[in-house]
């Protein structure tokens, strides 16, 4: 059976198999959550197991997923604040990546040096993501700092498995670093959704009423970063 569980604000789908095992038995594989456990065992026990390990798992999640496939050459299409532009790799004596008009160019020492490539595009992304959501955080925050949510500590890592990640026991809010190929809306979209859940560490209805009253278009703004996250690195 198939169960969807929050694990520190991103949900998270793990299948679930009853066997004539002693221990709860975790394993991910291929971006997938498995578990085990004997039939005698309360699914509340068992999701208590997986939120006890929730940074681990996320972490596995992110790690095993596979990855697209890119040749990182120029003519490849990437996304930039919602927009497809044609990657255009140059030589250059430094890495360095513009977005001008419809293109996406990079400029690298060796052209032909893929793993240079996508590094300097990695590092420009992540650059990009993190001040775009730094300014989201500070436009929403007014909304939020009246209801008691503290100003959170703003982290960035790559995650192929969702767009961000909250722990308000921590005061941590954690972006992915890719997150600058979405369109402006859809970014503070996912600001919005990390912030409420400081007053709400679930998806309950009582967050999503917290989260329509900031963004109330909240649902569009999700179909489409769904849409896009299968077109991403």
């Amino acid at each position: 059976m198939k169960y969807l569980l929050s694990l520190g604000g991103t949900p998270v789908e793990y299948t679930l198999e009853r066997k004539r095992v002693k221990n709860i038995n975790l394993r991910v594989r291929g971006g997938e959550v498995f578990v085990s456990a004997a039939r005698w065992v309360p699914r509340e026990v068992i999701e208590q197991f997986l939120l006890s390990r929730a940074e681990l798992i996320l972490r596995a999640v992110e790690q095993s997923a596979p990855p697209r496939e890119r040749r990182w050459v120029s003519g490849e299409r990437l996304f930039y604040l919602g927009r497809e532009l044609t990657l255009c790799v140059e030589k250059g004596r430094q890495s360095r990546v513009t977005a001008e008009g419809d293109l996406l160019r990079v400029e690298v020492r060796e052209t032909g040096n893929a793993e240079r490539v996508e590094r300097a595009l990695a590092a420009w992304y992540r650059a990009e993501s993190e001040r775009l959501c730094r300014e989201a955080c500070d436009r929403l925050y007014p909304r939020f700092a009246p209801l008691g949510v503290p100003r959170p500590e703003i982290r960035m890592r790559a995650m192929r498995s969702c767009w961000g990640n909250c722990r308000p026991e921590r005061r941590i809010v954690t972006f992915n670093a890719f997150l600058a190929a979405a369109a402006p809306d859809c970014i503070e979209y996912v600001a919005a959704h990390e912030l409420t859940h400081f007053l709400h560490a679930d998806h309950s209805p009582a967050f999503y009423a917290a989260l329509a009253c900031v963004v109330p278009d909240w649902k569009l703004r999700r179909a489409r970063l769904k849409a896009l996250a299968p077109l991403l690195f």
